[in-house]
Parts: C-alpha cells; structure tokens; sequence
C-alpha cells in the first residue's frame, strides 16, 4: 500500500479516502473545543474590565461628591444606631501610670462620655499619647460595650538638663518629661548647656567606666556642643578633649589612684592635650608657689 502524503495543514487530520481493508471508515477522533471560559482573553480579561470600570464608578462618584455625601450619611446613620445600641463611652481605664498627669492623657485622647465607641480612632489617640513626652509607649483599645482600655509605659527620669536659665527633667534618650518638676528629682545628675540633653546618657555610661571618680561628679558641661567639662563636686574641674574623652577619663583615674590630684589645690585638670595634663592651680596656691624659696622669678 502506499504511504499517505498529506500537506502540512492537514497532517494529523483523517483522510476521508482512506478506507480499512474491510471496507469500513475509521472512527473519528476528533477533540472537542475547549470551553470558552478557557480562553486567556476571557479568563483574565474580563475580571481586569469588571474591576476597571468598578474603580472608575468608584472615582467619579468620589470626585462628583456622591461618595462623599453617601458615606456622610451612612456614618450619621450608624452613629445613631451605635447610640441607640448602649455603645458609647462610659469609662477609660489606664495601666501603668505613675507619673504621667491624668489630665495630659485624657486630653490626648479627645473623648467625651456619651461618644459613640464605635467611631473613637484608637491609633490616632495612640499616636497623641506618645507625644507626652512622660509616654514612650502606648496602646490604645476598645472594649465594648463601652470601656477605652489604655496602656502606657512611661519614661524613666535620667538627669536634670539646664539650659538658658531653665531647669527641666530629661530621661536617658534626651527627651524633655513635661511636667516633671527639677526640685523632686534634685538627686538626679546634671547636665548644662546647648545638646547636653541628647549626648547625657553616652556621657554618664563613660563616667561610671570609673566609678571612684564618678561619684565625685557634680555636674556636666557641654562645651559648644563638641566637649564636656566635668565640674567635681570638690570644685575642680576636668577639662576632657573632643576625642579620646574615654581615655582621658582612665588616665585621670590612675592620676588620683597615683598621687590624689583631686585632693590638690586646683581650680582645673586640664586633659585635652594628648601628650600631658595640665593643673591649674588655685589663686592662693598659684601665689604661694611664686613665693616659694628657690623660684624662678623670670619662669
């Protein structure tokens, strides 16, 4: 028999001439179409249309003022019936407050017994909260029927920051606690002067580095926001460099483990040079020492 030459479209379909030698046709086995769902262009298309022209119904109602107008009336609506329903405020409870004044937080919150709870914008009220400068954290939740549930977790009083004439309480990270008053926390360190607050929690970490010499400290100067001076509660002051002030800080640790130099009469201890000390002697021990048998007179 001779092989079926077929042209190139028609390869794969049944030749209708082709018989079996028993004379009978061959079945036919031929698929049937996909469904036309299937279709990439109707199965993708047509969700991408229903959802552009949806968006676009959307923005026209919204630019033309009836989103604005449907959604002011749906809220009145909901309102009235959240009312109706007992759900308003009646009650704020407040975890872990022990200094913050209850009068800054309720005004933070900006509610009213009888508001509606439903609507009450608990992350906006969080957000308030946290700008108490008493408040590092907070959380804000709604109980219903009726209960605004607040948490706060308050700042730690650090250090005194005086700076041009005022006194204010400052916590570790530099931030001013409102309302704290300087006279109840007199124990606490001191810092002076313009960026003392922000670099006063780096400086006392240093400081403790030496503890015979920090519980000397009185007080911290910042110096043109580069240096600190460090004014001894004996009335000397340590003069400590722009950098390497860590150093410094040891080396003045071994100077009075060595020879007491805190207990001399000075009025500074000059550590800015990195290769000496320098000590500023008080008035009378400066005149005493120009008395002295034996001096220099031209020196």
């Amino acid at each position: 028999m001779r092989p079926l030459n077929l042209p190139l479209s028609d390869r794969g379909k049944p030749n209708p001439e082709a018989r079996p030698k028993d004379g009978r046709r061959r079945a036919s086995a031929r698929r049937a179409p996909p469904p036309a769902w299937r279709e990439p262009a109707l199965r993708y298309g047509l969700p991408l249309v229903a959802a552009g022209l949806l968006l676009g119904l959307g923005f026209w109602s919204w630019q033309s003022g009836l989103g604005h107008a449907v959604a002011a009336r749906t809220r009145a609506a909901l309102t009235r019936a959240s009312i109706a329903a007992g759900l308003t405020v009646q009650d704020v409870e407040v975890q872990g407050r022990t200094v913050t004044p209850a009068r800054l937080l309720l005004a933070a919150l900006g509610i009213r017994r009888g508001d509606p709870i439903l609507f009450f914008d608990a992350e906006a009220a969080r957000e308030r909260l946290e700008h108490i400068g008493w408040v590092k954290t907070a959380s804000v939740q709604r109980l219903l029927p009726g209960t605004i549930l607040i948490r706060v977790v308050e700042r730690q009083p650090f250090a005194r920051w005086q700076i041009d004439g005022r006194m204010m309480v400052i916590d570790r990270d530099g931030v001013v606690l409102t309302a704290g008053d300087p006279e109840r926390y007199g124990a606490l360190k001191l810092v002076v002067g313009q960026g003392a607050a922000d670099h006063a929690g780096p400086l006392f970490d240093m400081l403790t580095l030496e503890p015979g010499l920090a519980r000397h400290v009185a007080a911290a100067v910042r110096v043109r926001d580069r240096r600190w001076d460090i004014d001894m509660d004996n009335g000397i002051t340590v003069r400590l460099p722009e950098f390497g002030a860590a150093a410094a800080w040891r080396e003045l640790a071994v100077l009075e483990r060595q020879d007491h130099v805190l207990g001399k009469a000075l009025v500074a201890i000059d550590m800015r040079l990195a290769d000496r000390v320098v000590f500023q002697l008080t008035p009378a021990a400066a005149a005493a020492r120009e008395k002295a048998p034996g001096r220099n007179k031209s020196t």
